[in-house]
């Protein structure tokens, strides 16, 4: 009777120092790419590119934003997004969405998210990794046009949507910054570019490429279904 009463106790103050350590687990801080929700996918001087997936039900840590960080939502969800010490509270995320955090100027932004669904919440996000604008001749903003749009355009970054139907393409577009450019989409896109051998890739929602500058691009959708994308220029 002693003993099993011994093994009780024992096995409930496990069971509470987990706790402790689960709860103070959570209430950690870490830099943004530390976070396990925030997958870094490619890294270099110029660009850090973070897939974020958070299951539905599920929480990231809290994590610290500190550098300039453009951003593209791939799925619609509701979040609840809580800063250390506040409540949590309640933000619609719209697939497409395209944002922009200046933590240069606003500083970080530490935060975690609680995911209520429905689905998988998904986005990808990109940290410039350098402190001041990479000084690349960036080209004139691509022209809005049927399949193109610019949707964000400032000191450091322009973003630029990408629409493509089956069967259509865009020609005659210039970058003149390196980029990365997402795909919203399951699909299949060539890719032509003066003086690149044609590439067809085989995308899905949140796949990237980071690319150098480009010139006389063209993107064509070689699939049967729409692809979107987005295309972020760094200036």
């Amino acid at each position: 009777m002693q003993r099993t009463f011994r093994r009780s106790a024992v096995a409930a103050l496990i069971l509470v120092a987990a706790g402790v350590v689960r709860a103070a687990d959570d209430d950690r801080i870490v830099p943004a790419h530390h976070e396990p929700r925030h997958v870094p996918k490619f890294e270099n001087t110029r660009v850090r590119v973070i897939d974020v997936a958070i299951p539905q039900d599920e929480q990231t840590l809290f994590h610290a934003h500190a550098l300039d960080y453009p951003y593209l939502m791939i799925s619609s969800v509701t979040l609840k997004n809580q800063i250390p010490g506040g409540e949590p509270k309640d933000v619609k995320i719209e697939r497409g969405v395209v944002g922009y955090y200046r933590a240069t100027t606003q500083g970080t932004y530490t935060h975690r998210f609680i995911n209520r669904g429905p689905g998988v919440f998904r986005a990808i996000g990109i940290e410039l990794m350098q402190p001041m604008a990479f000084g690349a001749r960036v080209a004139a903003p691509v022209p809005d046009a049927i399949g193109t749009r610019t949707v964000l355009d400032t000191e450091r970054v322009r973003a630029v949507r990408i629409r493509l139907e089956p069967g259509a393409s865009v020609a005659g577009i210039s970058f003149g910054g390196p980029g990365v450019r997402v795909s919203m989409d399951a699909g299949c896109v060539r890719v032509e570019a003066g003086g690149v051998d044609p590439r067809e890739l085989a995308v899905q929602p949140a796949s990237f490429e980071y690319v150098e500058p480009e010139s006389a691009l063209t993107l064509r959708n070689c699939g049967a279904t729409t692809v979107e994308l987005v295309h972020f220029e760094l200036k």
